[in-house]
């Protein structure tokens, strides 16, 4: 496989990328663009009562790793110990590993998806547990749905949202052309792209996290979808290198 495959990465900038570093580590060039940046929310009186409440909660689930960097930072600054009783849930690895920093257990799924949480043992039977997700805007609404619907009090505790980087995304689409996969973690980033020309579609790698991005990248005209086990580095990085040598054997 030739060594040297272009990558374009269009997620969030994130200090310490351990995806960057392991395609790197391969000896992938990447093009790292973030098309959106984090915004932290401004707190009202409303998410402040959240916080100052957060004992009433017998469940918190973080959905993101910004969503547990900014929530525990916020919860930080009024519980200096944080409720024993509470139970702490990640979506994935990298968000648990950044609620572990804190000294917190938690729970974590082997898919490291929305259904992946939901089949939990800790959140089958949650009829009348009070629950908070901290989240980004406007996220998806399935888990609130279905834990709600299993008899939870749900409550969103959005701290952050994500801001189009109108720059980078004029040179993500001049870029996107000359790579060979477009590594896109959310279905989000990929209609920000747009629908892809006859030509991209039909010779751009897509790698995504879940069936769920999937169906959306196929929806706006990708034909050649790498499916990751989930989102974390190593599940990308693998889908990654797959899509790569299928390239090297088609050419």
């Amino acid at each position: 496989m030739n060594c040297k495959k272009n990558v374009l990465l269009i997620r969030s900038y994130r200090g310490d990328d351990e995806l960057v570093r392991q395609l790197d580590d391969a000896l992938i060039n990447v093009f790292c663009i973030p098309i959106t940046r984090i915004e932290e929310i401004e707190q009202d009186q409303h998410d402040k009562t959240i916080i100052f409440d957060f004992d009433h909660f017998d469940i918190a689930i973080f959905v993101s790793v910004n969503a547990a960097r900014i929530g525990l930072s916020l919860l930080e600054k009024y519980w200096p110990m944080f409720p024993q009783h509470v139970v702490f849930f990640a979506i994935g690895a990298q968000t648990a590993a950044c609620i572990s920093d804190h000294n917190l257990e938690v729970i974590v799924p082997v898919t490291e998806t929305t259904e992946g949480l939901l089949s939990l043992r800790g959140l089958r039977d949650v009829g009348a547990k009070r629950i908070v997700i901290f989240r980004g805007q406007g996220g998806r609404e399935k888990l609130a749905c279905e834990l709600a619907k299993r008899g939870a009090q749900v409550t969103y505790y959005e701290v952050y949202r994500r801001v189009i980087d109108e720059d980078n995304l004029k040179n993500a689409l001049k870029v996107l052309p000359s790579v060979d996969c477009l590594v896109a973690h959310s279905s989000a980033s990929l209609a920000l792209l747009g629908r892809p020309s006859n030509l991209i579609a039909s010779n751009l790698r897509v790698v995504v996290p879940s069936e769920r991005v999937g169906g959306y990248a196929a929806d706006l005209g990708y034909r050649l979808l790498n499916v990751a086990k989930g989102a974390a580095p190593w599940s990308m990085r693998e889908a990654v290198m797959t899509a790569l040598k299928e390239i090297s054997l088609t050419t």
